[in-house]
Order: structure tokens, then sequence, then C-alpha cells
């Protein structure tokens, strides 16, 4: 067979087409006349293919394979009635789909070859496909097979022959009414949209016999290309194929020509809302089997067709998913000011370990639209953990005795080992001189970090991880596992923070329901739970580095750590309420450094929004235990906040302590008065902003003290000054704090009197007073400059 000679002219890319479009036509007459001697049809071209349906914890359809199978199961019964009814609800969209797909579909036998024939003239006239040959029952074929596999059909000669054979067949089975009702039950009408009643519903809220011409029209565009003409997505297109099938009904006289305009002036209003499947990156990941690899969940062979009721439950809440994926893509734009393009975000159980919401990218649609990744899964991907990993530090110390009223030194350090020098830097690049362990680790404080961590090994603290479900080498990172140079994923990460809200046990992720309650295995003892929970939940202790009314204060228990990893590329924050524990992560998938965003400015405000929503959204869930009750080894205790007990503070120490005084205080010379916590005058715990030179002394020791009588000014000190970054807009109050003398006290400065001892800087020299109840009078000068 030869090229005619009008179409030599033609673009070689063109001809190619027509060539192969004759030898399709031929591999298919080949085809065909074998096809009637073959064997039985394949069973999902038989019938549907019997693809489980992945569906929310209350019964909800999580995917269009999923809306496809349950509306196939809606519309199948013992006989076959109900499909069959279909075509006749649904008269006028039936009459429009056949308008647009296939006009003999009444005397053809599976395969059209008038049509096939046409559509090769078009196509090679027109130097592009512009129209279909294949029939509505080669279309069914095609969606079946396609529903079968996990990965796309291959669209060549040979699989177009396959399906032209398996019309055929087809043919011989049902009826044209059955195969057009399963076409019409069957077919993807944009998004996740499968089916006429579903597509009805979905974007004109009315049942399927009701649709006008107009709206008939309309939504029978879409099948041939569901994202071309996605009545959402690219409305002008869809509504210039309804056009185009308006004029074919004429033809077909389906309709009159004034019917016709009548359609045409009829305004299509689609309803608002979104065809995105609802949390496709957990649906993707259960089917292909990856997720439960991850997790040992004994999910079975989800892709397969051996469950009998033909339906996954998972246990996603689809209402908290969707507020999930709202909030991660409304605070993803925000965050293009820190250059951030990705969010992970993943929402536990605190009891059951339930997959409560799974946010892998905030923006699925970003595979189309952008270069963003929007199809990675960011709740799988390991990153480097930055200060997130701290909690899991001071877990070790709190385990074997330490107290958060413990001192620990910020001062320069220097790590040797293998022949190189590590000498950890804080974020602001300056030193404090002693910190409370409670201090040092709500304020994310890297020096002491170290300093913990070197007490005790790399090596435990990677055994600790490895209780609590995340493996890591035990000495590949050495002490730089402090500062989160180790890489996790988000999930597990998350899953071992839950432990600390479940009193030092593990949690295990569970996707399938039903999703029961675990007891786990112990990670850290009670104590140690309650301590890092207790620490990461007091926003008072946080304030000097993170101000008072940052994203992580609530007006519920939760307790919370930020992170971020060196030169900004991840973003972090995981914490826990007594009943859920939410993990989020901000970057780049492509790993492009943020733009000066640290986990509290970046993060932050996801976990926030995402913690109030799953509080709200699963308030009927009941929570494993409540988030901040101490064990019965623990009392409030007074303790000693700095080298020679100048000042004094109240802390959770072991019963029987009195207070967190060690047995071998570093001058066992000097006598130890132990005096407890009781009286409803005991001073706040002080804070300081300043650096102070204390001395330097061992992890965790802390020192003999006395009671402290005489009226001090703790915070502001007059050593020094204190600087003002102009770059952060909040984190910057300076807390007003004394001790000794009689309380409670009040606080003026420069003669203006501050009911919340909490003052906002402004440069200048100025001038703190304060005042017991006794009347006691003590004043002071300080500076504030603004940084160079």
């Amino acid at each position: 067979m030869t090229v005619p000679e009008h179409e030599a002219a033609r673009p070689p890319r063109v001809r190619r087409r027509w060539r192969r479009r004759l030898a399709g036509g031929a591999l298919a007459s080949v085809a065909l006349g074998a096809g009637l001697r073959l064997g039985p049809l394949p069973a999902g071209v038989a019938s549907p293919i019997a693809l489980p349906a992945v569906v929310d914890r209350f019964g909800a359809p999580l995917d269009r394979a999923s809306v496809r199978t349950l509306a196939l199961a809606s519309t199948r019964s013992p006989t076959r009635g109900a499909e069959i009814a279909l075509s006749r609800r649904a008269w006028r969209l039936a009459a429009a789909s056949l308008a647009a797909e296939d006009e003999r579909f009444t005397s053809h036998v599976g395969v059209d070859p008038v049509a096939l024939g046409r559509a090769a003239v078009v196509d090679m006239r027109a130097g592009s496909v512009i129209q279909g040959g294949s029939t509505i029952t080669q279309q069914l074929v095609k969606l079946r097979r396609a529903a079968g596999r996990s990965t796309p059909v291959a669209r060549g000669g040979l699989e177009k022959a396959r399906e032209a054979v398996y019309a055929l067949r087809l043919e011989h089975r049902m009826s044209k009414d059955e195969i057009l009702s399963a076409y019409l039950t069957e077919a993807p009408y944009g998004g996740s949209v499968v089916g006429a009643d579903a597509a009805a519903m979905a974007y004109f809220g009315i049942e399927v016999s009701q649709l006008s011409w107009a709206q008939a029209a309309y939504l029978a565009a879409v099948p041939q290309r569901p994202t071309r003409f996605d009545p959402r997505r690219n409305a002008a297109a869809a509504r210039s194929r309804q056009h185009w099938i308006l004029g074919r009904l004429v033809t077909a006289h389906a309709i009159t020509a004034a019917e016709k305009r009548a359609a045409l002036n009829e305004p299509i209003v689609i309803r608002r809302g979104t065809t995105t499947p609802v949390a496709p990156h957990f649906v993707r990941a259960l089917r292909d089997g990856s997720l439960c690899a991850a997790l040992s969940c004994p999910l079975g062979n989800v892709s397969g067709s051996k469950r009998t009721d033909n339906v996954v439950t998972t246990t996603i809440d689809g209402a908290l998913q969707q507020d999930v994926a709202g909030i991660a893509s409304h605070q993803r734009s925000l965050l293009a000011k820190y250059g951030a393009a990705n969010v992970a975000v993943v929402v536990l159980d605190n009891a059951t370990g339930a997959i409560r919401a799974y946010e892998g990218s905030g923006g699925w649609a970003d595979a189309v639209a952008t270069n963003r990744g929007g199809m990675i899964d960011g709740v799988r991907q390991p990153r480097q953990t930055g200060s997130v990993i701290k909690a899991f530090v001071y877990a070790l110390a709190f385990d074997e005795g330490a107290n958060p009223g413990d001192l620990v030194d910020d001062a320069p350090f220097v790590a040797t080992g293998a022949g190189r020098e590590f000498r950890p830097r804080n974020y602001d690049k300056r030193f404090r001189g002693e910190l409370t362990m409670r201090e040092a680790l709500a304020q994310s404080v890297n020096v002491p970090a170290v300093r913990v961590l070197a007490d005790h090994g790399p090596n435990d603290l990677a055994a600790l991880l490895g209780r609590a479900g995340v493996s890591l080498p035990h000495s590949t990172y050495g002490l730089s596992m402090a500062l989160g140079a180790a890489e996790v994923d988000l999930m597990h990460l998350t899953a071992a923070y839950a432990a600390f809200a479940r009193g030092g046990r593990s949690l295990q992720p569970v996707a399938m329901e039903p999703a029961r309650p675990q007891r786990g295995t112990r990670v850290v003892s009670p104590e140690a739970a309650f301590l890092v929970t207790d620490v990461l939940a007091d926003n008072d202790a946080r304030a000097p580095a993170f101000g008072r009314s940052s994203a992580l204060r609530f007006d519920f228990p939760v307790s919370a750590k930020t992170g971020t990893s060196s030169d900004f590329h991840d973003n972090w924050v995981i914490g826990s309420s007594a009943r859920v524990t939410v993990g989020v992560w901000v970057g780049n998938f492509d790993r492009t450094p943020l733009r000066n965003a640290s986990g509290v400015t970046g993060a932050g405000p996801v976990f926030r929004s995402v913690m109030i929503a799953a509080e709200e959204r699963l308030a009927h869930d009941a929570p494993v235990t409540p988030l901040l009750r101490a064990p019965d080894t623990l009392e409030r205790g007074e303790v000693c906040q700095r080298s020679a007990c100048t000042v004094l503070g109240e802390d959770w120490v072991r019963v029987g302590s009195g207070s967190s005084i060690d047995a071998t205080p570093v001058n066992p010379e000097a006598p130890v008065t132990v005096v407890k916590a009781n009286a409803p005058d005991a001073p706040d715990a002080p804070v300081s902003l300043d650096a102070g030179s204390a001395s330097p002394g061992p992890v965790g020791q802390s020192r003999p003290y006395q009671r402290v009588e005489k009226l001090a000014i703790v915070s502001p000190s007059s050593r020094g000054a204190y600087v003002i970054d102009p770059s952060r807009s909040i984190g910057q109050e300076l807390p007003l704090r004394a001790s000794g003398g009689q309380a409670p006290y009040s606080y003026t400065v420069n003669g203006a009197a501050i009911a919340d001892p909490w003052w906002t800087p402004i440069p200048g020299t100025h001038e703190i007073c304060v005042v017991d109840s006794a009347e006691a009078k003590l004043c002071r000068p300080f500076r504030v400059r603004i940084i160079a």
C-alpha cells in the first residue's frame, strides 16, 4: 500500500502517522479475523476488574479507582436491570455520548471500520490526531484493561488490535443497553469523579436523569480526554467540545436546531469544590505496597483481588485529611517568601498509631502544573532532622536520673575524634554560660545538647532511637547527631516522638482499620518521657528564644520541638497533644536551601493549624492519657539555677530528693541545705538573656545552695547590653525576674508599671525597679541596642 500523491507533500511526521494508521488497521483486520476463535475473555474485560476500593475510616472513597469500584458495587445486582437502567435514566447523557463517540453504536458489532477510516483521513488532513475511531465498546474494554494494571497500558497497534478483538467478543456477551450502561458507570469525568451519577451530582448537584441537553453535552465531552476537558480545570475547552457535540446531536436528529440554540444559551454553572484525590500519596503507597513494607503492616495483597469484601478500610480520617491538605496548600503560598515549595504532614493517633492524615507534598497537582514535584512523598523521604533530635538527647540524661533543673554549660566546646575537631556553635553565635537543662532544651541551644550527648555517647542515642522505631548507624554521625546530622523520614520520627506522650512506650503507625490500642515497648522511663514533654510544653521556658506568642503556644497542652537543618535545607516541628502526635516538614525536594527560615517560622504555622484541626476533628477519640500527668516518682522541689546557688527556682525532682541536688556536689566540703518549694511565695524560675561568665562544670551537675533572702534583680542584667535583631519580628521580649525578698513582685521600667513581667525592648539606657510585698525596692540600669 502506498501513500496517496496528495499526501506525499505532507511533513514526514504526518506521513509516518498515516502509515501507522494503515498498518494498525491491517493488523486489526488480521486480529479480528482470528478473534472469534480465541479463548475466553480476560476476567477484567468480561466484567470490571476486582480492584479493592481504598476508603477512609468511615467508608468514603480516597481515590478514583475506589470511586469506580464503589460505583460498580452500587449499580450491580443479581440481574442486569440496574446497569441497564442507567442508560435510560441518563438518556440525554447517553445520547450525547453516542453523538460524541459512537454514532453507529446500535448497528456495529463492536468495531466500526467506517469510523476508523474516517478518523484516519481527518487526522491526515489536519496533521495531528484530532479524531478517534474507537467505539463505545472498545472504550469500555480500554477502561477495564487499564483498571487492572498498576502501570499504564502501552497504546500501540497491537494493544488496539487486542481491544478490537475483545470488543467483538464483548458484544456477544452483553446487550447494547448493558454495554452503554457499563460505559456510563465506569467512565472518568475529570479529577476523581467516576461514573455518570457521580458526575451529575459533583458538577451540577442534580440526579443524572435531571440533566439538561446543555449539561449532558458538557459532560459527554469529558471521558474522551478527562484532563483536557476537566470542567473545573479547563472550562473553555470543555465548552468548545460541548458546542461540537450539540451540533452532532442535531445531525443525529436527537435534538432540534431550536433546542441546540437554547442549550448554547444556557449558562453552565459548575459546583465549587475540588476533584483532587483524597490522600493521594498515602493511597499510592498503600496500593504499591511500599507503605506497608516500611511500616511492616499486615495488609496482604492490596493491589490484587483476594479480599472478599473488595474494600480496604484505612485509618485515614477523610475530613481531617482534606483540612490538612488545605492547610498545607494555603501555608505553602505563604512560605514562598522563604523559598519553600514543599510541605509534608502526618497525624498519628497516640493510642492506636492510626494514621489519621498523610500529606506528602502540599500540592499533588503540581506534578502536572509545575516542576515542584507534587507527587513526591515527603512523609517518607529521609531528611536531616536538625534540632528536633534534641528531645531524645535530653531523654538520655533524664533516663539516667538528671532533672530539668540541673545545670549544663553553654560555653566554647571542642570535641576531637578521627583526627578531626568538632566545634559546635549556637544559632545566634552567642554563649549564655550556665543554663538549666529546661532552658537549654526549651530554647534549643546547640552547645549544651552536644555536651549532654558527649556525656552519654552517640551509640546510646542511636540505641534509644532504635527502640522508638528509628534505625540509624551507631557511629556514623558522632556528636553531630545532637544537632540533627542524621537523616530520618517524617513518618518514623513522628512515631518516635509519640513515645513521649505515651509514657515512654513505642508506637507503631497503622494504615488499616481496625486500629487497636497499643501497649508498645519501653523506649525511655516514664520519668524521662514526662520531663521531656513538660519542658517542650513550657511556653515560658522557650519564650526568650521564640517569644511568648509563637506558633507553639496553644490553649490546650501541647508539647512541641522545632528543628532547622544545616544551611536551612529543612524545617521541622513535631509535637503531641494528649490525643495525637503531629509531624510537619517544610523544605524543597531538590534540596534548595530556604531563606533564613527557622522551624518556628517555617513549619510552625503549619503545625499549629494542623494540631488545632486534629483536636477539633478527633475530639471524640479518647486520648491515651493526660499529656502532663507526672509519674508518682516525681515531685516539685526547689532547685539551684546558677552556680554557687545565688538564684533559686522550682522544678521537677525525684521523690525523696527534695531538690535537684546531686549526692556528690562540686565541693564535697560545702554544706547542703535542702528546702522544699511548698510555699506559695516560691520565686519564679529566672531566665537570663546575657552570656554571663560562670565557670563550666560537668554535664547535669547540680550545686549546693541555701535560700537567698536578699531582694535581687535576676533579669534584665546590668552586665553588657541587650541587642535587638531587626530581622526578627517575634521572640525578643525581655523577661522581668526577681528573687529573694518576699514575693509577689511588681515591676516598673523607666517609671512605667509593667503588669505582665515581659517587656518589649527599645534602644537606649533604661532603668528597671522591683518592689516586693514588704515594699523593699531595688533599681538598676540596663542597656539595649540594635544589632549592627
